[in-house]
């Protein structure tokens, strides 16, 4: 992808803590089977011992340089945490960027190809998935809102290929802004001096009770004890929008929802609650009997509803608990009227809507949604507004072009996309249709950029 504005990139300090290029939380069912008291048995052992059946192993193969179409092959390691049982994994952007095939080692050793769900370029985080015949063990959370300086940490991962390494610092700083190349930075970071190397990408910064409080994501080039690890109540509420990504075009909630934190707890609030018997700070407590603690909780709760179910949701309000329903919606495109929907004219609308959507999915290997137009016009007023990047499909022509979850479509070709409609339009085109490398432009951030796709017409209809 080329950047409209020409920069040079330059490297910055630090290297991400992958071999080519991280990971999340949830209560744990996992029991240890010897509780017996030991001398060497210390916190530090016992934290371990919590938390690692929910660490994996990521390895693959990607180009050394993803540019040219005959580049050596190199192999690249990371480590992942699960996060829901179902096998949702989470880890860095850059353990599974251009990565082919991804390949999953459990704590027990079995071996699993993951699938990439959704990926965001601004946190670098991943979401990945693999398929288990019985539930996975996932990690428990902690929150990284009441972090001390000193504080004793350990890391756990998979450096150099030597897996499930494990490493024991302290918090060494907190709330640092560090840059990884001349574009990039990450803020807020966590700062320790537990040994982070090449291949800690993605695997957990636990406390003494063996809580994930962090991600591990970079080193300090030529230091020692300088590493940094995302917050982890930054990666659960990016992990939460990923999962919401994921379940959308089956269904939609009429409830919004956001984690709070107080004096190291964690609590769902509800923030918007149209046509629901919910009210706006309503705690939640359990959707399904699912206990819910973080937004991530919520969402996962979710996935498990389908359109047109009637959920039961414990809440707490103003210091009463009680049962209430949750209606789980069945989703309309935001272009078609509310007010209109069983008009014939909307109904086929919608139907239109559904078929270029699946297009895109098929032939681009997106799923896109309206952009707020009046924000694409801030950043750039060339442009009407634009189709916003949902998920990518993986090895699809726009994962080939390095298009990223969260970017906005602006344009295709030498038009612009605002709209379901114009995309549509342009798809249908001859010149769209006869072109193997059609030029795109995305909106990253504030920046636009433009790149080509290649799309085997002729294999995708």
């Amino acid at each position: 992808m080329t950047q409209t504005q020409s920069k040079s990139t330059q490297l910055g300090p630090l290297v991400l803590t992958s071999l080519l290029g991280l990971s999340l939380c949830f209560p744990s069912a996992f029991v240890l089977a010897d509780e017996t008291p030991s001398v060497r048995r210390t916190t530090t052992v016992r934290a371990i011992q919590t938390a690692e059946p929910a660490v994996v192993n990521i390895e693959g193969n990607k180009p050394s340089n993803p540019a040219l179409a005959d580049s050596q092959q190199v192999n690249g390691m990371g480590a992942g945490v699960i996060i829901d049982a179902r096998g949702y994994i989470l880890t860095n952007q850059h353990v599974v960027q251009d990565v082919g095939r991804i390949e999953i080692t459990l704590h027990d050793g079995t071996r699993h190809i993951g699938r990439l769900i959704a990926r965001d370029a601004d946190t670098d985080l991943a979401l990945v998935k693999i398929s288990s015949k019985t539930p996975l063990p996932v990690i428990r959370c902690g929150t990284s809102s009441d972090l001390m300086r000193g504080e004793r940490v350990i890391a756990i991962g998979n450096p150099f290929g030597y897996h499930n390494t494990v490493t024991e610092g302290i918090v060494s700083a907190l709330h640092r802004d560090i840059p990884v190349n001349g574009t990039q930075n990450y803020p807020d970071l966590i700062q320790t001096d537990a040994s982070i190397n090449p291949g800690n990408s993605g695997g957990p910064l636990l406390n003494a009770d063996g809580e994930m409080i962090g991600i591990n994501a970079a080193v300090r080039i030529g230091a020692q004890g300088i590493g940094f690890a995302i917050p982890v109540d930054k990666a659960i509420e990016i992990a939460a929008d990923m999962i919401a990504q994921h379940r959308r075009g089956s269904f939609e909630s009429s409830v919004s929802v956001s984690t709070r934190y107080s004096e190291g707890a964690a609590y769902v609030e509800v923030v918007r609650a149209s046509g629901s018997e919910l009210q706006r700070g309503d705690v939640l407590k359990q959707i399904a009997n699912r206990p819910i603690h973080t937004r991530l909780d919520y969402e996962f709760a979710l996935l498990d509803q389908s359109a047109g179910a009637d959920v039961e949701v414990d809440v707490e309000r103003s210091g009463t608990l009680f049962t209430r329903r949750l209606a789980i919606d069945s989703q309309v495109s935001s272009s078609v009227s509310n007010a209109a929907a069983n008009t014939s004219a909307t109904r086929a609308q919608l139907a239109s809507t559904t078929s270029i959507q699946d297009q895109v999915y098929r032939i681009i290997g997106l799923r896109l949604e309206v952009a707020d137009a009046a924000r694409v016009r801030e950043n750039d007023s060339s442009y009407k507004g634009g189709l916003q990047v949902t998920a990518v499909r993986h090895g699809s022509a726009a994962y080939n072009a390095q298009i990223q979850t969260g970017d906005v479509l602006v344009g295709m070709l030498e038009w612009q996309t605002p709209n379901w409609d114009d995309l549509a339009w342009i798809m249908k085109a001859d010149e769209f249709r006869a072109n193997s490398s059609p030029k795109f432009h995305i909106m990253r951030g504030k920046e636009v950029f433009w790149g080509t796709m290649s799309i085997n017409h002729t294999a995708v209809r």
